[in-house]
């Protein structure tokens, strides 16, 4: 069986937000160099990572992969069967696995495209119809980056509703939703999740609205983990000396809330990971 995780680092999440919200004046430094204490990265932000396929002759069929995941009753195996299923979709779509290749930095080969081709050959509607309740399963179990991919996939998979039907009561309720599950996650120091909000907070958006203090205080918790993942003389790309345009934003007072909001995060993150504070 395969699940999906795709190592973003802090410099992409950084040049991610960067692209969408730019500050008036620097430039994003270079990529960063984790260090190797503790949790890897990868557990942080573990949003979709994946192995090279089997070969055609040697993995199980998608409904066997399927049912062995549901069986579990497990929130990892469930994200894991959603990915399963992504990873069909967008195969059918494109006829390769970007997130693979972005991975390993090479292009899928002939054998890996015609096993993954084999497998997703006999994908169903109904399997489709269930990809998005494996995710809200996961999401709902706290699953490391499914929380961020639920928002991402907007209410019931169509994000047009967004903008479509803001007022309908079940995007609403979707909206609430997404944002109470990423809270309780980035709360826990899950830190796809806090880099999410922060990016959700930074601008007026069909999720949520423009709010700098929260923004804020997700953006000093990522530096704060960041300060104590980095190796000696690498970059922290959220300091203020790159984003002071959004500290400037915010009264003393507010400055000082999301500085007890980032804290109380950075130290379950220390906690989580074993992790000396910085310094």
């Amino acid at each position: 069986m395969r699940t999906r995780h795709v190592l973003i680092t802090g410099a992409a999440l950084a040049a991610l937000a960067w692209a969408c919200w730019p500050a008036p004046e620097a430039a994003i430094p270079a990529a960063l160099t984790p260090s190797p204490a503790g949790r890897s990265l990868s557990s942080y932000f573990a949003i979709d990572a994946l192995p090279a396929p089997l070969p055609a002759s040697a993995a199980p069929t998608l409904a066997r992969q399927l049912e062995q995941l549901a069986a579990s009753g497990s929130a990892d195996d469930a994200y894991a069967a959603y990915n399963l299923l992504d990873d069909c979709l967008v195969f059918q779509r494109e006829g390769r696995l970007p997130a693979l290749e972005f991975e390993r930095g090479s292009e899928m080969t002939a054998e890996e495209k015609q096993a993954e081709n084999q497998l997703c050959a006999d994908l169903t509607e109904r399997q489709k119809s269930a990809r998005l309740d494996y995710l809200a399963a996961a999401a709902k179990g706290g699953v490391p980056g499914a929380a961020t991919r639920f928002m991402q996939e907007g209410p019931f998979g169509d994000r047009s509703a967004l903008r479509s039907r803001p007022d309908d009561p079940l995007v609403l309720a979707w909206k609430q939703q997404a944002i109470a599950q990423l809270t309780a996650q980035a709360d826990q120091a899950e830190l796809t999740s806090v880099s999410t909000l922060m990016m959700a907070y930074l601008a007026d958006g069909d999720v949520v609205k423009k709010d700098a203090p929260q923004a804020y205080g997700y953006l000093l918790a990522l530096r704060m983990a960041y300060d104590d993942m980095l190796a000696p003389g690498a970059t922290n790309p959220y300091q203020d000396s790159y984003w002071h345009w959004l500290r400037d934003e915010l009264t003393p007072e507010q400055q000082a809330a999301a500085t007890r909001k980032a804290e109380t995060i950075a130290a379950r993150f220390r906690q989580q990971t074993g992790r000396p504070a910085h310094g």
